[in-house]
């Protein structure tokens, strides 16, 4: 465990741990964490949800793909899997499309993230701010990447605009890292690694109206077919924003 610092980053101050760069707190209006600690590992289905849980659990494929807690794992995490059956899959972990977090209200998303089993053939792992859930991906999105390998993408789409940079970090299934996106300017969306910006030299401009900015947080597997695997793991959630 490394020392408690302090920044202030958009505005709003942040305290972090100075050894892995996780953000303990942000003074934020609006905050919000999950750290999936205790019993309750089985996340309802999508279009079923159960009073009391944050999340639900987005399953595509009759082999079935899997979203669950992880038992008696240390820290708390939950676990998308796809398994290697020849179809399409989608094993998504959201908020049942309930959009309430903004990136036109300077979202930051943060999350402790380690893929596994790496995404072969057509698996993609994906993580970060989605709007209503889409078949492949939400039509409005700001998030990391994973496409059939353990080459870390960043992306931004607003329908319009996808913009798609490699971050320069390739993970191996033994790595843990915290993933962070920075929405505090919505024209200039940030991307950072353990701390460290990545894909610097491209501008994420993303142009969604308030409206369209509306958003959830994403962690999840999908391949639109063949026999490729993934698994990612999430140790935990944090977003803060500004209220308007």
């Amino acid at each position: 465990m490394g020392t408690t610092k302090a920044k202030w980053r958009g505005g709003i101050l942040n305290f972090y741990d100075g050894s892995t760069f996780e953000t303990v707190f942000g003074a934020a209006p609006v905050m919000f964490y999950d750290d999936f600690l205790g019993p309750d590992i089985v996340i309802p289905a999508s279009g079923s949800v159960v009073s009391g849980c944050r999340w639900s659990k987005k399953i595509i494929g009759a082999a079935p793909p899997t979203v669950a807690g992880v038992d008696d794992t240390t820290n708390g995490v939950i676990q998308c899997a796809l398994t290697n059956a020849d179809q399409k899959q989608d094993a998504a972990l959201h908020m049942n499309d309930c959009l309430t977090f903004s990136i036109a209200q300077g979202a930051i998303f943060e999350a402790r993230i380690k893929l596994a089993t790496l995404p072969t053939g057509n698996g993609v792992a994906s993580w970060g701010l989605w709007g209503a859930w889409g078949d492949g991906g939400s039509a409005y999105r700001v998030g990391f990447t994973a496409e059939g390998n353990g080459a870390i993408l960043c992306e931004s789409d607003d329908n319009a605009t996808d913009t798609s940079a490699a971050s320069g970090v390739t993970v191996l299934n033994t790595d843990y890292k915290i993933y962070r996106i920075d929405c505090t300017v919505q024209t200039d969306i940030k991307f950072y690694i353990n701390g460290e910006g990545v894909a610097t030299s491209t501008t994420f401009a993303n142009a969604a109206s308030a409206a369209n900015s509306k958003s959830q947080p994403h962690v999840g597997m999908y391949k639109a077919s063949g026999t490729g695997v993934g698994t990612i793991e999430v140790d935990y959630v944090r977003i803060w924003q500004n209220r308007s």
